[in-house]
């Protein structure tokens, strides 16, 4: 299986745009090896889906469209004078192809964009513009776009799993504390419940062996 997804994601175009309804292209080689239908990836083209179909050894079928067009070779340029530093192109940028602080400028990385188009969208000040270049840019860009999406979904996998780990820490400490708080209480218990019995036997015997009152009090709180 893992070969077959391994050939299947190198025939996609490596834009890692999502418009397949998965995070990325390898992500998509794995749905459809799982049985998700091969026609999605319309930025690759009927070319990249042709390709696929022979490696799954199914007929040509046609793209669907509704999953976009075709993807130019393209980079994203963010408009300095009006960038606010709002960070939300950063977040959604899937190869970390752009950098900066929160409420300072930021600014793409020519060599890391794919022009997946994913950073338009969620920018509030319309400050993103996208700009052509030459075919064999973008293919090197994309060529190489497939290790800095990996490299980023293996750092939220770890950020996951760190939380998810604190979580459980957390969780333990408090299943912990419980059953300590339940061992005192039964520990409490235990003795309160002896105490009760031997005071019991006393006042039993009060009258056999004509204890006094006082004598017993005495006798109860020494217990």
């Amino acid at each position: 299986m893992n070969n077959l997804i391994e050939l299947i994601n190198a025939e996609l175009p490596q834009f890692q745009c999502g418009r397949c309804d998965t995070p990325g292209c390898r992500p998509y080689a794995e749905e459809i090896v799982k049985g998700s239908p091969h026609n999605r990836c319309v930025p690759g083209g009927q070319d990249t889906l042709n390709k696929i179909s022979n490696i799954l050894g199914k007929d040509s079928i046609l793209l669907d469209e509704d999953y976009g067009p075709e993807l130019k070779p393209q980079v994203a340029h963010i408009i300095e004078e009006d960038c606010i530093g709002c960070k939300k192109c950063i977040d959604a940028c899937p190869v970390d192809a752009i950098t900066g602080s929160a409420n300072l400028m930021h600014n793409v990385i020519n060599d890391l964009c794919t022009g997946c188009e994913l950073c338009i969208e969620p920018c509030p000040v319309d400050c993103i513009e996208l700009i052509e270049v030459e075919k064999d840019q973008s293919l090197k860009v994309r060529n190489h776009s497939e290790y800095f999406f990996n490299l980023k979904i293996e750092l939220h996998n770890r950020k996951k799993k760190k939380s998810k780990m604190s979580k459980n820490i957390a969780e333990n400490l408090d299943l912990a504390d419980s059953i300590n708080q339940k061992l005192k209480n039964r520990n409490i218990d235990k003795e309160a419940s002896l105490r009760n019995l031997q005071i019991e036997m006393l006042e039993s015997q009060k009258n056999e062996k004509h204890i006094k009152s006082s004598d017993l009090e005495v006798l109860k709180k020494q217990l």
